[in-house]
């Protein structure tokens, strides 16, 4: 091997070298970075925890009050709709009676009358024939 190859070994292993350092420099500025956030950011994570054990009661607190909310309209519901149909129920018995007996009254006029009208009528034809 020639003297300049030799001297293009060292400097390639040279350049290397203060890559490779260079990336471990980096490296350990990153984790020196990391290890400093990681402190910064654990009184945070406790935080937010708590926060999320809270929201979870609340919500738990909400959903037993929904449900209770719920479970009250439903029985108004049911209450409303019997009340409904009973109400129904009588006013049709309330008014269908005298209504049928109304509409017989009138039935039984009408037959009377026309049956008063017959006779009359056959009552006029023989006095006039």
């Amino acid at each position: 091997m020639s003297a300049a190859a030799q001297w293009a070994m060292v400097l390639i292993v040279f350049v290397n070298s203060l890559f490779v350092g260079g990336i471990a420099i980096a490296l350990w500025v990153l984790h020196s970075r990391l290890s400093q956030l990681m402190t910064q950011t654990q009184p945070l994570l406790g935080r937010v925890e708590e926060v999320l054990g809270k929201v979870d009661e609340l919500t738990g607190k909400v959903e037993q009050r929904v449900t209770g909310v719920l479970d009250t309209a439903d029985r108004v519901v049911r209450d409303v709709s019997q009340k409904v149909e009973t109400t129904t129920s009588i006013a049709e018995e309330t008014i269908s009676q005298p209504l049928i007996g109304a509409a017989s009254l009138m039935a039984g006029i009408t037959r009377g009358l026309s049956a008063y009208r017959e006779i009359t009528e056959k009552g006029d034809g023989k006095s006039n024939g």
